[in-house]
């Protein structure tokens, strides 16, 4: 996110005034004071803690909750939830500051507090932009933002107005975020707050740039510039300075964009902000591509990828090898081209291994938070029900002190006056009926421990559901580290030989040939374990539909022809003519690729593979039959299971049954059967019924 800064301030440097007006707090709060007193004076310490120490914050927010809770100060009990959550996201652990967030909120609707509901639905926001959320970033921020107007808290507003602009601008929605910036700069301008004009200006014009209106945007840009000299705002100038060098490159003003992007370089350097220093290098490769200056280029982008290796910034090196690579190309060195592609392939691989575990976190989290909700609301039960009992408690206490009183009182009468025996009787029966009201209460004292011990198998049953997900997810990783090391270190070996001259262009063609063979499979073995741990974390949705299966038969024939033809095999496809099935297009595809490329790796040179798809009442049957080795009767049985995981095809390729075990999920969730006939020696004919289309 480039703008989205509601916690503008929580990562700033905590300077002297915040540090003593801590001390001055915490001198106050050592004095005998009332609870009134003491709670003002917490809420005032969370906050200026903010800057200060998250950890002692945190601390504080605690004892300020309690102390809340205790004087049935809701409107406090909500700032302090909401000063807990920020704690948590000061220090990147979003699900709890969701979870904190969300009772802040809830708190607060008690007491229709405005501006604690407004800033709880922002921050939430900003914790679901941090998860690149985007979807649910701007929900959140659409109902702070109408919930911050009724409250007239126009520092809130502004703030939302440009973190929505900002979710739109980083995806691509210029005109979007342009209009949210414009509202924000006018009420900035309403408030004569100047360092927010600034910063508002800025965001206008760089969306006018990137609309294509560029003189309006550079104008919008140069009023910005003249308000961070004013105040002396480095890391705005130089914002501002690479804002105007991406400007004037869009006008071929290359002088005035070089002019431009070397200043902010410069500022930055003195700032010492490397990731800053990374966009501007990239930036200024880019107009040198334009120009064109190659050599400036390769300058440029090899500073870019050492500063981006120092920072951990893979999608910054990969942009800069990408740049190499047309460098290189362009100058027609061809080695230093397909090394340079082949770092940046290995990058991106692995921004796509972070962003799949990201994803799989943030569905985590979503479970978690549903299984939180269901917790916090089941201990909320328990809680009444032990406060009603520890009330009854209280009142049947306060009845035997009053009945011991009372038979004291009697014994003492009946010295004096021996016809008071008959009252004496009297208050023994009461006695009774007080103890058996006592018997009563332990038996639902041990009710409640009953359910007390409920509630530990449920966290024993949840703690059960997290292990099992750990051991998929080191299954998941095991099966990436041991199948895809093989191409890998096939490349390794294969450019090592070419560079060291040991081949020549001819055997490295042929060997190239083999490489994309292997490449396609293991692209076809990703897609099969992508699918396969999706479906085990249950984030398959089905999304069926009405297509014709002929269509999908034919593509994948296609996608196999180079596999084909290295084999010299013969592929009939009887599926000439249209068959609609009802079944979600995407997975049944997977199938089809699956089996083909299997029959493909089993075949011998010159064997034959026939593929048909034919209606058979209101279920279509697609088969996929070939001439090949047949699979044993041993093999057979563990087709579907992962007892046999690895096998080889006749040109050695690696195999696994990941792919069958995948298409037998998929085709079962499409309301379809898959089964196989095989013979040893004469071939293997795989079937699969699917759902005829409906009307």
């Amino acid at each position: 996110m480039k703008h989205c800064c509601w916690l503008l301030l929580l990562f700033s440097i905590p300077g002297y005034g915040q540090i003593a007006k801590v001390n001055e707090l915490l001198g106050q709060l050592k004095k005998p004071i009332a609870d009134t007193t003491r709670l003002r004076l917490l809420g005032k310490l969370t906050e200026a803690y903010r800057t200060v120490d998250p950890e002692k914050k945190f601390y504080y927010s605690i004892i300020y909750k309690k102390l809340a809770e205790k004087l049935h100060d809701d409107k406090a009990l909500a700032d302090a939830y909401l000063s807990i959550g920020v704690s948590y996201g000061i220090r990147s652990r979003l699900d709890s500051a969701i979870y904190y967030y969300t009772l802040a909120y809830d708190t607060a609707v008690k007491t229709n507090y405005l501006i604690v509901m407004g800033k709880s639905l922002s921050n939430t926001g900003l914790s679901y932009a941090r998860l690149d959320d985007d979807r649910e970033a701007i929900n959140y921020y659409l109902r702070a933002l109408a919930i911050l107007k009724k409250a007239d808290f126009t520092k809130g507003i502004n703030q939302c107005y440009i973190n929505i602009g900002s979710i739109y601008e980083d995806s691509r929605e210029y005109k979007l975020a342009n209009t949210y910036y414009t509202q924000a700069l006018k009420s900035y301008t309403t408030l004569k707050d100047t360092a927010g004009i600034g910063y508002a200006l800025f965001c206008v014009g760089d969306s006018y740039a990137q609309l294509g209106q560029v003189k309006k945007g550079v104008d919008y840009l140069n009023k910005s510039l003249a308000i961070r000299i004013k105040l002396d705002d480095q890391n705005g100038i130089a914002l501002v300075k690479k804002a105007l060098g991406r400007a004037y490159r869009q006008t071929k003003q290359y002088e005035l964009a070089i002019g431009n992007l070397n200043e902010a370089l410069k500022i930055t350097q003195g700032l010492n902000d490397q990731y800053e220093q990374l966009a501007i290098l990239l930036d200024l490769s880019d107009v040198y591509l334009d120009i064109p200056n190659y050599d400036k280029v390769k300058d440029y982008a090899l500073q870019g990828i050492t500063i981006g290796k120092a920072i951990d910034s893979k999608s910054g090196v990969a942009d800069c090898y990408l740049r190499l690579v047309t460098v290189y190309k362009k100058k027609h060195d061809i080695p230093k081209a397909f090394a340079a592609q082949s770092e940046m392939l290995a990058i991106q691989d692995s921004l796509q291994g972070e962003k799949s575990l990201k994803d799989v976190t943030l569905m985590e989290i979503n479970r978690m938070r549903a299984e939180n909700a269901t917790l916090a609301k089941d201990n909320h039960l328990i809680t009444t029900k032990n406060t009603s009992i520890l009330t009854k408690l209280n009142h049947y206490s306060n009845t035997i002190v009053f009945t011991s009183i009372v038979l004291v009182l009697a014994i003492f009468l009946l010295v004096v006056l021996y016809r008071r025996n008959a009252e004496k009787q009297a208050s023994n029966k009461q006695l009774v009926i007080q103890q058996q009201e006592i018997a009563n209460i332990n038996k639902e004292l041990a009710l409640v421990n009953e359910e007390l011990n409920t509630q530990m198998e449920l966290v024993s049953a949840q703690n059960i559901e997290l292990e099992r997900l750990n051991d998929i997810k080191t299954k998941f990783f095991s099966i990436i580290s041991h199948d895809l090391r093989g191409p890998l270190g096939t490349l390794q070996t294969l450019l090592a030989v070419y560079h060291d001259g040991i081949i020549g262009k001819k055997e490295f063609n042929s060997l190239l040939m083999k490489l994309e063979d292997t490449i396609i499979s293991t692209g076809t073995f990703l897609d099969n374990l992508l699918e396969w741990s999706k479906s085990q974390l249950e984030g398959i949705v089905v999304k069926p539909v009405n297509f014709n299966i002929s269509e999908c038969i034919l593509e994948n024939a296609r996608l196999y022809e180079t596999k084909i033809g290295l084999k010299s095999l013969k592929v009939i496809n009887l599926a000439t003519e249209p068959v609609q099935v009802y079944a979600d297009r995407n997975m049944i595809n997977l199938v089809i690729r699956n089996l083909l490329s299997n029959s493909i790796k089993f075949c011998n040179p010159g064997d034959e593979i026939k593929l048909n798809a034919e209606v058979n009442g209101d279920k279509v049957i697609v088969s996929i039959a070939d001439t090949g080795p047949g699979i044993s009767a041993e093999n057979a049985g563990k087709l579907f299971n992962l007892e046999h995981t690895l096998s080889m095809g006749t040109h050695g390729e690696k195999g696994n049954n990941l792919g069958l075990i995948l298409c037998r999920d998929m085709v079962t969730q499409n309301n379809g059967k898959i089964w196989f006939d095989t013979k040893q020696n004469e071939g293997t004919v795989f079937w699969v019924e699917l759902p005829g289309a409906t009307k």
